[in-house]
């Protein structure tokens, strides 16, 4: 059932979603279990070298499901992706979901709230065009676990979508209450009061305060990157852009592996894999930082997610530290 959900692979006419293949986010998927639609109705578009999505890829795409007499529906877009901070080309993927009369759904879960600093909102051109976003105010806005967010374009079409009504769930008197029954606009009929967190944050921080601790992350992860480039011990895998980076325990020799054989190249890259996977593994185990692995072209890389807004330039340097010391007492050991 995971899966084709309630489509077969051999009818027309199946409801289609598209994103990134290499940063799309695995909730995509999951979101695609649970409206039973199964894991083929998510299509994954090419990305280019900048890890964004690939719009010409897309309309490719799109194009040929259409003719196949598929039913395309939803883009979802990639705002400070999971692995590297992606964001893709947000106003053409607006351009083509408008074309295409398909619902432009804007995945900000990492990085959505970076388009209230001034000098990054070149890179969210387009975003006021979707019509949803995501974002997690537990992530860049520092919010206590769990809190997250969906902004919509016209609220009504939720109200459509989830509103019910039973004796029980109303008063037969009218009250002076204006306001939303939140109930309506989505799934749960029952609820904490998560905005009163986020409510109390941004009165204490302002606009101005976030915009300061949102530039630290930043340096943050653009320090981390002139460490590694800095370093013969580690690989640049990307440019950062806002706060997460990955990169790759590497020295020197490993790097010039590309000049191998096919066979001793796959060796080289098995051994980094484990090297990278193990000097993670041990920073946590020492309680020195929580630095988790992933997955970037099928090989395995270390990835800091920088948005605790007490990290300085001082930890970088400490957790980078430890990470070049660390890799260099478990090199031999991989060997």
């Amino acid at each position: 059932m995971t899966v084709d959900g309630l489509q077969s692979e051999t009818r027309t006419g199946k409801y289609l979603v598209y994103m990134a293949d290499h940063e799309g986010h695995i909730s995509i998927e999951r979101a695609a279990d649970l409206l039973n639609l199964g894991r083929r109705a998510v299509r994954r578009v090419p990305s280019r070298k900048d890890f964004t999505m690939d719009p010409e890829a897309l309309e490719t795409m799109i194009r040929a499901d259409l003719a196949r007499g598929d039913q395309p529906f939803c883009v979802v877009a990639q705002v400070g992706s999971i692995n590297t901070g992606a964001i893709d080309r947000l106003d053409v993927i607006a351009d083509i979901c408008e074309r295409n009369g398909l619902w432009f759904h804007a995945d900000g879960a990492c990085g959505a709230v970076g388009a209230m600093l001034p000098e990054k909102m070149e890179m969210y051109k387009g975003l006021d065009r979707a019509n949803s976003v995501t974002l997690d105010p537990h992530k860049w806005l520092f919010i206590p676990y769990e809190c997250g967010c969906l902004l919509v374009r016209e609220p009504e079409q939720l109200r459509r979508a989830f509103s019910l009504s039973a004796p029980y769930l109303r008063g037969a008197l009218p009250t002076e209450y204006t306001g939303l029954d939140y109930f309506e606009y989505g799934p749960e009929m029952s609820r904490g009061f998560r905005a009163l967190k986020v409510w109390m944050t941004l009165r204490h921080y302002g606009v101005e305060g976030y915009r300061k601790l949102l530039r630290q992350g930043i340096r943050c992860a653009e320090h981390l990157d002139e460490r590694v480039r800095a370093s013969v011990d580690f690989e640049r895998l990307h440019k950062p852009n806002l706060y997460i980076y990955s990169f790759r325990y590497a020295p020197t020799a490993d790097q010039k592996a590309t000049q191998l054989s096919d066979q001793d190249r796959a060796r080289v890259d098995a051994r980094l894999d484990r090297l990278n996977q193990h000097i993670a593994d041990e920073i946590q185990a020492r309680g020195i930082a929580f630095i988790m692995t992933t997955k970037i072209h099928g090989r395995t890389v270390l990835r800091m997610s920088i948005c605790s807004h007490r990290t300085t330039l001082a930890d970088i340097d400490a957790v980078f530290d430890a990470l070049t010391q660390i890799g260099r007492e478990l090199y031999p050991e991989e060997d």
